[in-house]
């Protein structure tokens, strides 16, 4: 990624190399593709909850691509308040053919917030297998560890969504996402999100509101207010 912060004790970090190994290894002399992106963010939000770094976010992502359906990759982003804030992500990921309709993608990511004590104890390892029909409806559900919190206390422990994309032209397209989490010990809640996006060649943005029930606001006080989102992205 290039950004100059560095992280040199995370977790990403020391898992990066054998992930990429362990995605490339007996590959032989299949084909490889290796894909980039930057991206700014108004702010960072998942699934509903807006971390407590509330300022705009920088975040690149590298994928090596192999023709197996394997691919491995890593995503730094870094926020600043004062001062700077990284999060990192590694990933490991699969992806299939079911019928000319119908994909699917099952995954493994490790997010880890370094710079941020607060936002440590949301370190998880994620697997996720989704399934997506001609780019326009994708459902998904996800499982969590958290290797820095007390068992009592981990917060989310699974995840279910749903996506939709609604073509409006070759660039504009209308977008909708609905989610249902479980949290520990408090039970369960919903967020989502409508919006619309753009792309035109390497370049793409969109602009959604977030919103979650109220009982997301018993999870994260403060953290989880509808307001909108803004990004705009360019792949290389």
């Amino acid at each position: 990624m290039p950004f100059s912060h560095a992280w040199p004790d995370s977790t990403a970090r020391s898992l990066l190399p054998w992930i990429l190994l362990g995605a490339t290894a007996g590959c032989g002399a299949q084909t490889r593709d290796v894909t980039g992106e930057i991206a700014v963010s108004s702010d960072l939000t998942e699934r509903g909850f807006q971390t407590p770094i509330r300022r705009p976010i920088v975040q690149g992502l590298i994928t090596l691509y192999d023709a197996t359906g394997w691919s491995a990759g890593a995503v730094l982003g870094m926020q600043t308040n004062g001062r700077r804030y990284g999060r990192a992500i590694v990933r490991l990921a699969y992806d299939g053919v079911l019928s000319n309709d119908w994909q699917y993608q099952a995954v493994t990511q490790y997010y880890a917030y370094p710079d941020n004590p607060t936002a440590r104890l949301t370190d998880r390892l994620e697997t996720a297998l989704s399934f997506s029909y001609r780019d326009l409806i994708t459902a998904g559900a996800s499982v969590f560890h958290y290797p820095h919190t007390q068992d009592a206390a981990r917060p989310m422990r699974w995840a279910v969504d749903l996506g939709g994309r609604l073509p409006i032209d070759e660039q504009f397209s209308l977008t909708g996402t609905i989610g249902l989490a479980q949290v520990r010990p408090q039970g369960r809640y919903a967020y989502g999100s409508v919006g619309a996006a753009w792309r035109q060649g390497p370049w793409r943005a969109s602009l959604s509101y977030l919103a979650t029930d109220d009982r997301a606001r018993s999870v994260y006080p403060g953290n989880t207010a509808g307001h909108w989102s803004f990004m705009w992205a360019r792949s290389f």
